[in-house]
C-alpha cells in the first residue's frame, strides 16, 4: 500500500489507501497535520470515508494527495486545524 508524505505550506499531508473487504476497491485516506511553531502545538485532522473508490491503491493515494494539496493551498473551511 503506497503512502505519500509531503510538506505543503504549514501542513504535512499524509495520503494512503485502504483496501475494502468487498469488491476489491481502494478507499483514499487523508490526514493533515498543522506543523508546530514556537507558539502552537501540532494538530492533526483525518478525513475518513473519502469517495470515490478506486481500482488501485495508487489511484486512491493520488486522489488523497491532490485533495490535501488543494485544502492546504486554498485554506479550505473543511480544514479546521
Amino acid at each position: 500500500m503506497p503512502i505519500h508524505r509531503e510538506e505543503r505550506g504549514q501542513y504535512l499531508i499524509e495520503a494512503s489507501a485502504f483496501q475494502l473487504p468487498v469488491g476489491n476497491k481502494w478507499q483514499p485516506r487523508l490526514t493533515m497535520t498543522r506543523l508546530c511553531s514556537p507558539k502552537e502545538l501540532s494538530k492533526s485532522q483525518s478525513f475518513p470515508g473519502l469517495t470515490p473508490l478506486f481500482e488501485t491503491a495508487k489511484g486512491a493515494t493520488r486522489y488523497a494527495t491532490d485533495l490535501g494539496r488543494t485544502l492546504a493551498d486554498q485554506g479550505s473551511p473543511r480544514l479546521r486545524i
